[in-house]
């Protein structure tokens, strides 16, 4: 017993020596390392040459207080209650829908959340397939194969038919397209539903209702196109309406006062004639062939790489449909609440400014109008928001002006930053004062600003000092008046991105301390521009702060430094 604790006390010494002596030899090679050091001030920026460079943006003139109303294409406005210039209160009626419109919309986007909800239902049936797949190098060894007996003689598939078809649409196959349609196999009794009808209507699919008697025997099939259903005409079916069928001969016929709900072939399908046996050709006298190795299917089929990569673009389509899914609820719900009466109301005190037509006007011939001089417009400007409009409604609140900012700029213009406005139309000149910015982003934009290529744009809203000479609509320019530029301007400076190294959620350089040996320092960031340049806010010395670049196995704390003039870059390093 002493022996072995002799023995195991040698063993930690020599361990323990081995562990401190290995430490020994790497602090002695690290005091053969040197690394250059550059002063900050010979690659710093200042952050004067990165603020509102060419700080000017498009914008448009927009009533500040203004209820805008936006209708459905797809809908049909049956009255327009109000007039252009009329003075309405907050509950009074704008215009009414069509409620048939509404009603046909409403079953169409129930029928889309139903399409939508089974498409989630075969992705997540299909993924669950990918998941217990194995890859193909996975694929166990096959022993000698047998000779298989002679096979017996091939059954005639039995076809399973539904007794009615529903607005759930679970065909057999088929993509829903003319070329590829969704079948659904019916026997002679199988009813067909409104919601069906309706359903196709909705989604514009195509099918085919192939029919079948009591042996599985191909009789005829309707080939219905969704484009072509008339909602208002829909109503529950038998698939044997306006067709004879013998009962003693079987023979088949088109009823002449029957009524055709699509397509009639007595044709029958090529899948089915695939499906049905060849009659065998006359044995050869040959050697019998060996079978093929075991069909494991679709198993084995993806390398493992290919399997993950599969399985990958599967959840990421489960994920779309569900934020389709989740539009098209939304979407539902809304179409229920307008169902109710079918009106549009004012939402604040205030003027109409504009107003557009009922469905039935919209038709007749529009008075005419004075036209604007066209070298007064923008050629290229895109319709704004109140272009856009079927009604708007100017309340108290003045006129504001409404413009794109990039997200990194928001900080340098707070609420109360006077900005310089001119009209493109007249040229039009006056000040406007930042009142709010929206909370969520737009989407990306090229406006100026000097922003970062990747940095989202949210709409800035300042009001009119002076409206006199500016009309809702017109396009204007923005920018920055010279004296609150400076005025905003950060004591921050800009260094190389590769001279800062991210440490998780931190920044930090890699400096010489008073010893000349490094140090880490953290810091903190700001934006980053073009990928190239980045915004240090605090923690770093200008003046004083001599860093390296932080890469590299020599570079770690403790390590001394020398001083060096050459400033590292891309093509250098």
């Amino acid at each position: 017993m002493k022996k072995a604790i002799i023995a195991l006390l040698c063993l930690a010494l020599i361990c323990g020596g081995g562990y401190f002596g290995y430490r020994q030899y790497e602090k002695s090679r690290d005091e053969k390392k040197i690394v250059d050091v550059v002063p900050v001030s010979m690659m710093a920026q200042s952050s004067d040459m990165f603020m509102y460079d060419g700080s000017d943006t498009w914008g448009y003139i927009s009533a500040a207080n203004a209820q805008k109303v936006y209708v459905d294409t797809d809908k049909l406005v049956k009255t327009v209650c109000v007039k252009q210039g009329q003075e309405v209160k907050k509950g009074d009626t704008i215009l009414e829908y069509d409620m048939t419109v509404v009603d046909l919309e409403l079953t169409q986007k129930e029928n889309q959340v139903q399409v939508i909800e089974q498409d989630i239902k075969m992705a997540q049936k299909e993924l669950a397939k990918l998941r217990g797949m194995h890859p193909s190098e996975d694929m166990p060894v096959q022993p000698d194969p047998e000779i298989p007996d002679e096979p017996d003689e091939p059954e005639i598939p039995q076809i399973v038919t539904v007794p009615e078809l529903t607005g759930a649409l679970q065909p057999v196959s088929g993509s829903g397209t003319p070329v590829d349609p969704l079948v659904f196999n019916c026997g002679t009794e199988t009813v067909v539903r409104k919601a069906f009808m309706t359903a196709l209507a909705g989604t514009k699919r195509t099918a085919a209702l192939r029919v079948y008697d009591e042996n599985s025997c191909f009789l005829f099939q309707w080939i219905i196109s969704g484009e072509q259903i008339k909602l208002a005409e829909a109503a529950d079916w038998n698939v044997t309406d306006g067709v004879n069928i013998d009962p003693e001969t079987g023979g088949i016929s088109v009823s002449p006062d029957g009524v055709l709900h699509g397509q009639l072939s007595f044709a029958l399908p090529q899948p089915d004639m695939q499906d049905m046996p060849e009659e065998p050709d006359e044995p050869e006298m040959q050697e019998p062939e060996l079978p093929q190795m075991p069909d494991y299917g679709d198993d084995y089929m993806y390398s493992r790489k290919e399997l993950q990569k599969q399985i990958t673009a599967q959840e990421n389509q489960i994920k779309t449909l569900e934020l389709n899914l989740k539009s098209a609820k939304l979407a539902f719900e809304t179409a229920k609440k307008q169902k109710s009466d079918g009106k549009v109301v004012a939402t604040i005190d205030g003027i109409v400014k504009k107003i557009g037509k009922s469905s039935d006007e919209a038709g007749e011939e529009p008075e005419q109008q004075e036209q604007p001089d066209m070298q007064e417009q923008d050629p290229f400007a895109e319709p704004t928001e109140d272009d856009n409009a079927f009604a708007v409604i100017e309340g108290a609140g003045g006129v504001e002006v409404i413009c794109e900012v990039p997200e990194l700029s928001l900080a340098e213009l707070p609420v109360g930053t006077i900005l310089n406005v001119q009209s493109y139309q007249n040229g039009a000149f006056t000040e406007a004062e930042v009142t709010s910015v929206d909370e969520e982003p737009t989407a990306y934009s090229a406006n100026p600003w000097q922003a970062n290529p990747n940095s989202s744009m949210y709409h800035l809203h300042a009001k009119l000092r002076d409206s006199t000479d500016f009309v809702i609509g017109n396009g204007v320019n923005v920018t920055v008046p010279k004296d609150q530029q400076d005025a905003g301007k950060s004591k921050s400076v800009y260094l190389p991105i590769h001279y800062i190294r991210q440490e998780g959620g931190d920044y930090y350089i890699m400096k010489a301390d008073e010893n000349d040996r490094l140090v880490k320092q953290y810091v903190s960031v700001g934006q980053i521009l073009w990928g190239y340049y980045i915004e240090v806010t605090g923690g770093l010395d200008v003046k004083n702060d001599r860093i390296c670049f932080p890469f590299g196995t020599d570079v770690k704390e403790g390590v001394k430094t020398q001083d060096s003039s050459e400033v590292l870059y891309p093509s250098n390093y």
